[in-house]
């Protein structure tokens, strides 16, 4: 098991950071606040030029088939930087069509999102339900040659600019999976605002007619393949959020060692010292579970286990990391133009996205096989 980055790895690394470095300006984010996708059309141009929407996808519909572990790598990058969560959104449809597709909506859809000329959201989880397909309100019944899709799925993420999405709905005999085009009749994307300014939405199925070629895979066989995309985006999303860590870490530790009080830098005070050095250790923990996680996925080993311990830990860590900044940081944490909010406010969606540390103790505890005494 080895976990380092080798020498190809470390290029596309080196090439991630030197490209948002040079693009991610302030005041281009600032722009790009104002725009309902979160970027403008020249970064995700550059973006689609360096390949990273196709990174992880097979190489016979124009990806770069790069690993998980790999993926996960460049993922880091665009944490680092508090990258548009839209490259991210868009990375994981091209991964949801490849996971549950058919052959020919392969070919229709992963070439597009390798270039990024189109982008397919993921719409599974719903106002009570994320992980719970028999909560599922969404439902999906036959029409002639075609299907009928009647429901809402919320947290939808980059909706408004999504051409398709796919949409996980309850057809009598299991969960289905559904191709649904943006422009089809009865859909409606309404944007949701929230405090991480992430471009969800919520996605409205008023009786949507699709025709049977819209149905991904086998009728009502589809969770087993959604609940194993959704825990290898939690994976990628721990990779995400430790790059995150990283910077705020790296941003606080700059910022004790040039802040004076009372004529010293508070870099040498005990108590800075000792939160510093926590902060390092929760970054360090969360690098070591996600790689781990990721490496497992990318052997083909199962990893569901290290997923739930990934997922749980890191999102916390990342919480917890940001936290600590804002109150070494002290007033100048709390101007709200200061880039460490863009990272707090990143850490907490991410804490909560395919599911909260809470749920995932769940899982790994259901894992463990503990009685509800918790004796084994």
């Amino acid at each position: 098991m080895d976990f380092g980055t080798g020498v190809d790895q470390q290029a596309v690394q080196a090439a991630a950071r030197r490209f948002l470095a040079a693009e991610i300006t302030r005041e281009r984010r600032r722009a790009w606040e104002t725009t309902a996708e979160g970027h403008d059309a020249e970064f995700w141009s550059g973006v689609a030029q360096l390949g990273w929407f196709g990174y992880g996808l097979p190489r016979e519909y124009g990806g770069e088939g790069a690993s998980l572990l790999e993926l996960g790598l460049l993922l880091e990058e665009c944490g680092r930087f508090v990258a548009p969560f839209a490259i991210f959104s868009t990375i994981a449809g091209g991964l949801g069509v490849a996971a549950l597709g058919t052959a020919a909506q392969k070919r229709d859809w992963l070439p597009l999102i390798a270039r990024g000329d189109s982008r397919v959201a993921l719409a599974v989880a719903e106002k009570a339900a994320a992980a719970n397909p028999s909560a599922f309100q969404t439902t999906v019944r036959s029409r002639r040659r075609g299907f009928v899709v009647r429901g809402e799925k919320r947290y939808v993420l980059q909706g408004v600019a999504a051409d398709a999405f796919v949409v996980a709905a309850r057809d009598g005999r299991g969960v289905s999976a559904l191709i649904v085009p943006a422009g089809a009749p009865g859909v409606t994307v309404v944007p949701a605002r929230t405090f991480a300014h992430d471009r969800q939405c919520v996605l409205r199925l008023d009786d949507v007619v699709l025709p049977a070629t819209a149905l991904a895979g086998m009728r009502g066989a589809a969770w087993p393949r959604l609940e194993r995309l959704r825990r290898r985006l939690a994976a990628l999303l721990c990779a995400e959020m430790i790059g995150g860590a990283d910077a705020v870490l790296d941003m606080t530790a700059r910022y004790v060692s040039e802040r004076e009080q009372f004529g010293v830098k508070i870099g040498t005070f005990q108590a800075v010292q000792q939160m510093i050095a926590g902060m390092a250790i929760e970054l360090e923990g969360a690098r070591h579970v996600t790689r781990q996680a990721l490496w497992r996925l990318a052997e083909g080993l199962a990893a569901e286990r290290e997923i739930a311990i990934a997922k749980a830990w890191t999102g916390r860590a990342y919480v917890s990391i940001t936290l600590a900044a804002h109150q070494l940081h002290g007033g100048a944490g709390y101007v709200v133009d200061h880039d460490l909010h863009r990272y707090s406010a990143r850490a907490k969606e991410a804490e909560l996205r395919f599911g909260s540390p809470e749920e995932w103790l769940e899982d790994l505890a259901g894992r463990l096989r503990l009685a509800p005494d918790g004796r084994r």
